[in-house]
């Protein structure tokens, strides 16, 4: 998938770019920018893992939550998996907020095969402790509510990426950036934004 994204930015003539990767995509993310750092200006993570045995494994909960989806009618099984990826808190004020991301899935729905291939490699992505080599400079976001990716894993990303910053949405999940919107673009703008020279290598709440 690293090497499909060169390939858009190839044919879309775009030398270098900043990159952003959530989840599954923030696996593809450190991907590209280790193995490809030339095309990578600034790069940020999102509730992602630098993969097994190099990272927390997913919580036991979610593990079976997943394993029983398998057998549920799709929309069940989606439902079920977005609720997963929300914080309690989110389901209890905004839980109309399950049928939009419900919907969006289904106005977006792949094929089986690829929905199976894709979970696939997120579950047996393992990038070691390569997070290392990233040259670019680095924010790593995270719920810390997160019930999908432990969120351990982004502080060992930042322990190993040099040149890297820390953003912690308080009491959201997997899907933050569908509970605090606003807030997850403002932090991303403002990274994207900052000096070149300005300083990285903190731990800020949001």
């Amino acid at each position: 998938m690293a090497m499909d994204v060169t390939a858009v930015l190839d044919r879309s003539r775009i030398t270098r770019a900043h990159v952003l990767g959530a989840s599954l995509g923030g696996m593809v993310a450190q991907e590209l920018a280790i193995r490809f750092p030339q095309r990578v200006d600034r790069l940020v993570l999102a509730c992602t893992t630098p993969g097994w045995p190099y990272g927390y494994p997913m919580p036991r909960a979610s593990v079976r939550r997943m394993t029983e989806a398998a057998s549920l009618p799709v929309e069940v099984a989606q439902r079920s998996l977005v609720e997963n990826a929300l914080a309690a808190d989110t389901l209890e004020t905004h839980p109309e907020l399950v049928e939009r991301i419900v919907r969006k899935q289904k106005a977006k729905s792949g094929d089986p095969a690829s929905w199976k291939a894709l979970a696939n490699a997120g579950a047996t992505y393992s990038g070691g402790t390569r997070q290392s080599l990233i040259q670019a400079p680095t924010l790593i976001m995270y719920g810390d509510a997160d019930e999908v990716v432990d969120p351990r894993n982004s502080k060992l990303l930042a322990s190993r990426i040099p040149s890297s910053q820390v953003v912690v949405f308080p009491g959201l999940g997997h899907l933050f950036f569908w509970e605090k919107p606003a807030q997850f673009a403002k932090a991303v703008t403002s990274f994207l934004q900052a000096p070149a020279e300005k300083p990285l290598n903190g731990h800020d709440p949001i």
